[in-house]
């Protein structure tokens, strides 16, 4: 029996994680949710199997309290964390950087990760695929 793919997507609720309630967000940032959610479903389906957001919008409280960026792209609907503690995700991710620049996506490099992959749409100062935060 083939697996259902489609449930692997990530959705915009689950991105959002009921945090739309107190602070929903405005036009741009669902413009930006958007873009993401295309690139993120492009990598997800490549990769195969199911993943797990583990930090998705962060209003600026949820930021404060996640230790996040003054300036991060969680708070701009342009990022989003997958759970990743074996890093079979991390190990695809870097043999497959062709997809994420193919989907846009910029990725933290994971000696900051250990435990997530960081994907976001922004590209990070530097330009660079895989970047330091």
């Amino acid at each position: 029996m083939a697996l259902d793919k489609s449930t692997w997507k990530v959705t915009e609720a689950e991105y959002l994680m009921g945090r739309d309630v107190a602070n929903p967000p405005d036009i741009t940032l669902r413009k930006n949710m958007e873009k993401l959610l295309i690139a993120v479903n492009l990598v997800r389906d490549l990769y195969g199997k199911p993943l797990t957001i583990s930090s998705g919008y962060r209003p600026a409280a949820a930021n404060a309290a996640a230790g996040g960026a003054k300036k991060s792209c969680h708070l701009t609907c342009e990022a989003v964390d997958f759970g990743d503690k074996d890093r079979k995700f991390t190990k695809w991710c870097l043999m497959n950087l062709d997809v994420l620049e193919r989907a846009g996506l910029y990725m933290e490099s994971p000696a900051a990760t250990p435990t997530w992959v960081h994907l976001q749409t922004r590209p990070p100062k530097s330009g660079k695929r895989i970047f330091l935060p």
